[in-house]
C-alpha cells in the first residue's frame, strides 16, 4: 500500500474512534506528520498501526490514555525517535523540484507581462542569469523559512494547547515580514551576470515546457507508486 492510500485509509478509519480518542490520536498524527525530515511512508505505516491498536482497545472499553499514557505528545516523541529520517537525496530532489517549478512559473508570468506591457511601453527582453538565479534561490528560502516556522508553531500549539488564532497571527506576521524583506532585496538587486535575449513568447514556451515536464514526471511517479 502506497503513502496516499495509507493516508486515505487513515482518514476513513479515524471515524470509528470516539470523540476523546480521536482528539488524542489526532495530536499524535499531526505532531508526527509535521516532522518533515521523517520518512513519510514509514510514518504513515506506524500511524496506521497505532490507529488499529487504538480501535481494538476501544472495542474493549479502553481509552487512548489507558493505552498510550496521559501525554500524546510525549508518546509521539517516543515514536519519532524510532522512525528513520527521509533520505537526503529525496529531500534534495524535493527542493530542486520546487526551484525548477518556480522557474517555470516565473518564465510564464514574465512572458505574459511582457506581452501586456509591450502594448503600452518599450520593454527589456534581456534576462540577467545570475540575478534570476538569486531570485529563485530567495523564493525557495522564503518558502522553506515560512513553512518551517508554521510547522514549529503548530507543534508548539499541540504541546501547549495554545490559541489557534494567536498561532495564525504569529504565522501571518512572520510571513509578511519575510515577504517584505524578500521584495526589498529583489527591488534593490542589480542586474548581474550574463544576459540572454528572451522574447515574451519564448519565455512562455520554455516555462510551459518546464511546468509540463514536471507535471508529467509527477503523473508517472504516481502511476508507478500505484502499480
Amino acid at each position: 500500500m502506497n503513502t496516499k492510500e495509507l493516508i486515505a485509509l487513515n482518514n476513513e478509519m479515524r471515524t470509528k474512534l470516539s470523540e476523546k480518542n480521536e482528539a488524542y490520536y489526532s495530536k499524535i498524527l499531526i505532531y508526527v506528520r509535521l516532522k518533515l525530515q521523517l520518512s513519510e511512508h514509514q510514518s504513515e505505516e506506524i500511524l496506521m498501526e497505532i490507529l488499529n491498536h487504538l480501535i481494538e482497545a476501544q472495542a474493549e472499553g479502553k481509552t487512548a490514555q489507558d493505552v498510550f499514557g496521559k501525554d500524546p505528545i510525549h508518546y509521539a516523541e517516543e515514536l519519532i525517535e524510532q522512525l528513520p529520517n527521509e533520505r537526503k537525496r529525496n529531500i534534495f530532489w524535493f527542493f530542486t523540484g520546487i526551484a525548477v517549478n518556480i522557474v517555470g512559473y516565473v518564465l510564464i508570468i514574465r512572458g505574459v507581462l511582457l506581452l501586456l506591457l509591450g502594448n503600452f511601453t518599450e520593454v527589456n527582453y534581456n534576462l540577467p542569469l545570475v540575478t534570476i538565479s538569486i531570485i529563485v534561490l530567495l523564493i525557495v528560502l522564503f518558502i522553506i523559512s515560512v513553512v518551517s516556522f508554521i510547522f514549529r508553531r503548530a507543534r508548539r500549539s499541540l504541546i501547549n494547547d495554545s490559541s489557534t488564532f494567536k498561532d495564525s497571527l504569529f504565522a501571518g506576521v512572520y510571513a509578511a515580514v519575510n515577504m517584505g524583506v524578500f521584495l526589498l532585496i529583489i527591488y534593490t538587486l542589480p542586474e548581474m551576470g550574463w544576459t540572454i535575449h528572451l522574447s515574451a513568447w519564448t519565455s512562455i514556451l520554455i516555462g510551459t515546457i518546464i511546468w509540463g515536464s514536471i507535471f508529467i514526471i509527477k503523473k508517472m511517479e504516481k502511476r508507478k507508486s500505484l502499480s
